[in-house]
């Protein structure tokens, strides 16, 4: 990963005293410290705006800002960086008000150089302690928000989902996802976060950032103040005070870009946010990934169905736009029943196929004016066990199997194939009964014109608890009604 800002084990001493300022930081750079030294609150202020520190050193009694006030700052905006506190008065209740408002340690001058070393690294090592707890409890969420991720199969919905989760887990102000198209183009598809919309990420400095992790598949994290950039990149924005650009990659492919944005005057992102994005960003491209290679296998499943539906009304040419209507019907009635997701596709594509077996019978009974034989009626009744043999040894429309078996039973057990009654029937087959029913009355066959829709919802009624599912019919019939008063 790279991450372009400031070195590491940055050390912030902020003293009134210039003295105490040199001797301290001629020290510490003897053992190999990065130190930035400020004479007063307000100038340690303006510094740790702009830059990162990983320990702060600070005098308590100092012209205008104190060192408390600069203590509660600090920890306001950067909570886990250890402050040790030093004071040429020491009192209890100074101390106490210190340790209180978050300061790791508190030093009386005149100090050793080896206590306060000593001290640094018990402070700099606690301060790793309590990252470590703060990614283990952001690692238990994120196990729940991949758990998420992993279940959705809409593509929107997961990219709506994964930068949402991003955006909040590392507090990032805005974000943005962008994508490979397949003519090679980045194209962004979401972004998040009051002020920062699609417009804003079309700025030059994250085009140029996204090409640049595309390009070396590794993450960047730029803060403001930082000017030593590969050619390729541009500076932090102005409003800006960090920004992290994370290619979004499987084993296989890049798949694009999350951009992660905080304004100016807030943390810089960390190495830790870079940690927690890393493995969201990881669980996220798996799961987008699949998400795509499920769409791919949906489509092809209707192509397969609607060549199937195509198949039995080239048959019947009575029945044209027969299993669509019924399909129609069926997702209206499901819908508001409130069937979950899952099974209202199921009913949706068992509308579409249920006539399948209807491939297996002659077109000549099919088509016939007159009435049917006995024989031409029971040679008729045979499509939903031929409908089901049919698509039972397709894979994935395996689960379609038992509402195209039973879409021609009784509520009362006196239908067909099973005879079975009420509840046995499965609730999908009971939908598609009243919705196979009332296409079939409310349309032209080769033995009578169509049936009124008044005839019809009598029809329905009548056979409320007997052919057809009372519930059913009652949601149908309100649904239809509430349609023809609108």
């Amino acid at each position: 990963m790279d991450i372009i800002s400031t070195e590491v084990m940055h050390i912030l001493i902020v003293d009134d005293e210039s003295s105490i300022c040199e001797l301290l930081g001629q020290y510490l750079r003897k053992k190999g410290y990065n130190i930035t030294t400020a004479s007063s609150g307000e100038e340690a202020l303006e510094f740790v705006k702009n830059s990162r520190v990983n320990l702060v050193i600070s005098d308590i009694k100092m012209p205008g800002m104190s060192g408390v006030d600069f203590l509660k700052y600090i920890k306001e905006i950067y909570p886990l960086t250890p402050v040790l506190l030093t004071t040429g008065f020491p009192t209890l209740d100074t101390a106490i008000e210190a340790l209180k408002l978050g300061a790791y340690d508190y030093l009386t001058k005149p100090f050793h150089l080896e206590e306060i070393s000593e001290k640094i690294k018990r402070a700099l090592l606690n301060r790793k302690l309590e990252e470590d707890n703060v990614l283990f409890s952001k690692l238990v969420s994120l196990h729940e928000i991949t758990k998420v991720l992993s279940s959705t199969l809409d593509l929107a919905e997961l990219n709506a989902k994964f930068i949402h989760f991003s955006t909040k887990m590392v507090k990032a102000d805005g974000s943005a996802l962008m994508f490979i198209d397949p003519s090679g183009k980045l194209a962004i598809t979401d972004t998040f976060g009051k002020d920062y919309s699609k417009e804003y990420f079309l700025k030059k400095t994250f085009l140029q950032s996204s090409k640049y992790v595309v390009k070396k598949g590794e993450p960047i994290l730029l803060e403001q103040g930082i000017s030593d950039l590969p050619d390729e990149l541009l500076p932090v924005p102005a409003d800006l005070q960090s920004f992290i650009s994370f290619p979004l990659k499987t084993p296989s492919a890049i798949l694009g870009v999350l951009h992660l944005v905080r304004r100016l005057g807030k943390a810089s992102f960390s190495d830790l946010d870079l940690e927690i994005t890393n493995v969201l960003a990881s669980q996220a491209s798996i799961a987008i990934e699949n998400v795509r290679l499920y769409s791919n296998i949906r489509d092809n499943y209707l192509k397969t169905i609607s060549a199937f539906a195509l198949a039995v009304e080239a048959k019947d040419r009575y029945t044209h736009g027969h299993s669509e209507n019924v399909m129609k019907y069926t997702v209206i009635v499901a819908k508001h029943l409130g069937l979950p997701d899952h099974e209202l596709e199921q009913v949706k594509y068992a509308g579409l196929l249920h006539d399948i077996g209807k491939i297996g019978i002659s077109e000549i009974i099919l088509n016939k004016a007159n009435k049917l034989t006995l024989q031409e009626f029971n040679e008729i009744k045979r499509h939903p066990e031929l409908g089901a043999n049919i698509i039972a040894d397709v894979p994935f429309l395996k689960s379609l199997v038992p509402l195209v078996l039973h879409h021609h039973e009784f509520f009362n057990g006196e239908g067909y194939p099973a005879g079975i009654s009420g509840n046995d029937i499965p609730y999908g087959a009971r939908i598609l009964s009243v919705a196979d029913a009332y296409e079939a009355m409310t349309s032209n066959r080769p033995y009578r014109k169509a049936l009124s829709q008044e005839i019809a919802f009598s029809i329905l009624e009548k056979e409320r608890g007997h052919q057809f599912d009372p519930e059913i019919v009652d949601a149908f019939l309100d649904i239809l009604r509430s349609f023809n008063s609108d």
